[in-house]
């Protein structure tokens, strides 16, 4: 199986799925799949049921995915392990809202299948979703994490926000880190690799800073040949550096600073207006 593949299609159905798009990832699910959900007692088996079951659930919640570490490991060439971790707030009526780390372990398969003219394709398809969390089952349960006021203490949690940046950490995990948690990206290994830094962690890409700004050049802005950063997180500016909001100072060269101050000025002004 091409692991990088099922490592990117794992993640696009989990961030699908707290959208509440669950469909797709339901119809991934092998016949015979095993689902295991985050609290004590839920169990399902085979893709028919997980449908029936979720249908059959109503509710008005609404989820928030924060950043997501994706890990992949293959033990043959027909079978391939993930392991998703991501903090997930689940946002309430009432207005309060609950976040739990979650970790998610997907074993995939491929399966051989036949579509209406009779043509074989191989399909991947989940055998075992694994959905771990360290709390009891509350009694109101059914399918989703809802009605934990009783072990939770309730609390209102910032939501999440921005466009999703993958990148892949020298640790062979991949990243989708939220951009709006991004601080800043500056160059490592001579500049073959970065390190980026949220508020929370620091890893390792295999990516340049080079490359990054291709790709995220607007969201991110180059103030330096080594250094990538958020403009929302700019405290101040000053003749050839800037200062951010946790009092880091990144240099900015002196023919480049006019071009840099009058983006930063640019994005201040976009932040004012929401």
């Amino acid at each position: 199986m091409n692991q990088q593949y099922i490592a990117d299609l794992s993640a696009e159905l989990i961030i699908r799925y707290y959208k509440n798009d669950y469909m797709p990832f339901l119809l991934h699910m092998d016949d015979e799949a095993l689902w295991y959900g985050p609290a004590e007692g839920q169990f399902l088996r085979g893709r028919e049921e997980m449908i029936r079951v979720w249908q059959a659930e109503e509710h008005s919640l609404r989820f928030s995915l924060g950043n997501m570490e994706v890990t992949h490991i293959t033990t043959n060439t027909t079978y391939c392990d993930v392991m998703l971790s991501f903090p997930v707030t689940t946002h309430y009526p009432d207005r309060e809202d609950i976040t739990l780390n979650q970790r998610i372990l997907m074993t995939w398969c491929e399966r051989v299948t036949e579509d209406e003219h009779g043509e074989k394709e191989k399909l991947p398809r989940i055998l075992v979703c694994h959905i771990s969390n360290p709390h009891a089952k509350h009694d109101d349960d059914t399918i989703y994490p809802k009605n934990f006021h009783e072990v939770y203490r309730k609390h209102l949690a910032p939501e999440p926000r921005g466009k999703r940046i993958r990148v892949h950490g020298i640790d062979r995990s991949d990243y989708f880190f939220l951009s709006d948690t991004i601080i800043r990206i500056e160059a490592a290994h001579g500049g073959r690799h970065s390190i980026l830094h949220t508020a929370d962690r620091t890893v390792e890409v295999m990516a340049s800073v080079s490359q990054l700004e291709k790709q995220y050049g607007d969201l991110l802005l180059r103030c330096h040949q080594s250094y990538l950063v958020n403009p929302a997180y700019i405290s101040s500016i000053r003749r050839f550096k800037l200062i951010l909001t946790d009092g880091t100072e990144l240099p900015v060269p002196e023919k480049k600073f006019t071009a840099v101050r009058d983006r930063v000025i640019k994005a201040e002004r976009r932040f004012a207006k929401g």
